[in-house]
C-alpha cells in the first residue's frame, strides 16, 4: 500500500519527550524489586489485527529507558518510527537528553527530613506530582484504543492529561474517558469558525485550560517516517470533526501564520487559562505574559520540528530569571528520571510533561502501563527528594543544582 505523507501523518506533539533507541533489559521487573534482581522473561504482549498492540495489564518497570526497546517489539513499524523519531539529524532529540547531564544535584544529606510530599497544584488543579501527560497527536498509531489508555492511566496516576486536537478520539470522548483534570491543546485551524467551535466544545466538556502550540507553521523533515513510504498507516481517522452545521473545518488544516492574536482568540472564546507551548527564549516568554498567557511551556516539540534548536532545560534558567515567578513554567524533552524532574524544578520549572514514555506504556500495558510510567517516575522523584533533603516541591530551589564540572 503506497501513500503520501501529509501533515497529519507526520504530526505528533512536542510534549513527546525526546528519546533514543536504548537497549533494554530482557524484560522489566517490579518497581520495588530488590537491588541486583535479574530480569525475568514474560509472554509477548498481545497485538490486534493490523499489528497494533491491544494490551491491558500491569507492567513492571526498572527504568523508563527500557520502555522504547520493549515497545518496539510490538508496535506497528510506522507507529514506532513516528513516535521514536525526530527531525533532520535528530541532534535536538539527543540534546534534550544530554542537556540534563550538565547539571548536578547538591544534596543536603544531614537535613533531618524524611518522607517527601510530591504533590503540587497547577492552575487550580492539585496533582500527585509535578509531571503531566503532554498533548500527543495520532495515538491511534500506537494502540487499538488510541487515546483512551493514556487518558485513563494518566488520571489514575493522579495527574493531568492534555488532549491534542489531532487525536483519534473526539475531545468529548477524551473528557469522559477518565475522571481527572484535563487540558485541551489546540493546533489553531485555518478555519476560524472551526477554531471557535473546538474552543467552545472544550470548555463545555470541562477542560481546565487551553494550550496553544506555536511551532507548527510547517512540518519538518521527520525522516524515520518518510523512509517508511509504503507502510500502512493504521487507525488514524481524525476524532475532532466539525459538529456545527455547515462547518467545513479540518483539525489537520492548521494556520501557518500564527500570531499573538490566536492566543487572544482562545482567551476571549473560553475565558479559560491559556498556555503557550513551544517557547524557547526569555523574550517570547515575557511577550506571553504581556499577552495574558497563564503559563509558559518550554518545548522544542520533542526534537521533532526545528533540528539544532535549544533544549528546554538549556533555556529554562534564563526564562525563569526573566519571568520571576509571574506565571508557571512547564518543560518537556528528555525526562526519564526522578533526577530529571528534580533538576527541572530546581532550575525554575513548576511542572514537567511526558510524551514518549506514556506512549510506550500504552502500547505495552494500556491504561495500567501508562499509570505504571507515572507511578514509577513519581516514586523515583520521591527517592531523589528524600536523598537531597527536600520535604516538598516548594523546597526544591536553585540552591540544589549547579553546573557540572567542565560546563560553563
Amino acid at each position: 500500500m503506497s501513500f503520501n505523507l501529509n501533515r497529519r501523518d507526520l504530526l505528533v506533539t512536542g510534549g513527546a519527550v525526546a528519546t533514543m533507541a536504548i537497549p533494554a533489559a530482557e524484560k522489566t521487573l517490579a518497581q520495588n524489586a530488590p537491588a541486583g534482581a535479574l530480569p525475568t522473561s514474560a509472554p509477548a504482549p498481545a497485538a490486534a489485527p493490523g499489528g497494533l498492540p491491544n494490551n491491558e495489564k500491569k507492567i513492571n518497570i526498572i527504568t523508563l529507558r527500557d520502555l522504547e526497546a520493549d515497545a518496539q517489539k510490538i508496535m506497528a513499524p510506522f507507529g514506532y518510527a513516528y513516535v521514536s523519531g525526530g527531525a533532520g539529524d535528530e541532534w535536538t532529540m539527543r540534546e534534550n537528553l544530554a542537556s540534563f547531564n550538565r547539571w548536578v544535584i547538591n544534596a543536603d544529606f544531614m537535613s533531618g527530613r524524611t518522607a517527601a510530599d510530591t504533590s503540587t497544584t497547577i492552575l487550580g488543579s492539585k496533582i500527585s506530582y509535578p509531571a503531566i501527560t503532554a498533548p500527543i497527536g495520532n495515538q491511534g498509531s500506537v494502540c487499538v484504543k488510541a487515546d483512551e489508555p493514556n487518558v485513563k492511566g494518566t488520571n489514575a496516576a493522579g495527574t493531568i492529561f492534555c488532549a491534542s486536537s489531532v487525536s483519534q478520539l473526539s475531545l468529548e470522548e477524551i473528557a469522559t474517558a477518565g475522571d481527572g483534570p484535563k487540558w485541551f491543546q489546540l493546533y489553531v485551524p485555518k478555519d476560524k469558525g472551526f477554531a471557535k467551535e473546538l474552543l467552545h466544545r472544550a470548555k463545555a466538556a470541562g477542560y481546565k485550560a487551553i494550550i496553544v502550540t506555536a511551532d507548527v507553521d510547517v512540518i519538518s523533515n521527520r525522516e524515520r517516517s518518510i523512509r517508511l513510504q509504503g507502510a500502512a498507516l493504521p487507525n488514524l481517522a481524525p476524532g475532532n470533526v466539525p459538529k456545527t452545521p455547515g462547518s467545513k473545518g479540518d483539525a489537520e488544516d492548521m494556520k501557518s501564520d500564527m500570531s499573538w492574536a490566536d492566543v487572544e482568540l482562545c482567551r476571549q472564546e473560553t475565558g479559560l487559562p491559556v498556555i503557550i507551548k513551544s517557547i524557547l527564549s526569555p523574550t517570547q516568554a515575557l511577550e506571553a505574559v504581556q499577552h495574558g498567557c497563564a503559563a509558559v511551556w518550554l518545548s522544542n516539540h520533542g526534537g521533532r520540528q526545528l533540528d539544532n534548536s535549544a533544549s528546554a532545560i538549556t533555556t529554562l534558567p534564563s526564562v525563569a530569571a526573566a519571568l520571576k515567578g509571574r506565571v508557571p513554567i512547564i518543560v518537556d524533552g528528555g525526562i526519564f528520571r526522578g533526577q530529571d524532574v528534580f533538576r527541572a524544578l530546581a532550575l525554575g520549572a513548576n511542572l514537567v510533561a511526558l510524551g514518549r514514555p506514556t506512549l510506550y506504556g500504552s502500547a505495552l500495558g494500556g491504561a495500567q502501563g501508562v499509570q505504571a510510567v507515572h507511578d514509577h517516575l513519581k516514586n523515583e522523584l520521591a527517592m531523589v527528594m528524600n536523598l537531597a533533603g527536600t520535604p516538598n516541591i516548594k523546597s526544591i530551589t536553585r540552591n540544589y543544582v549547579s553546573r557540572a564540572e567542565g560546563f560553563s
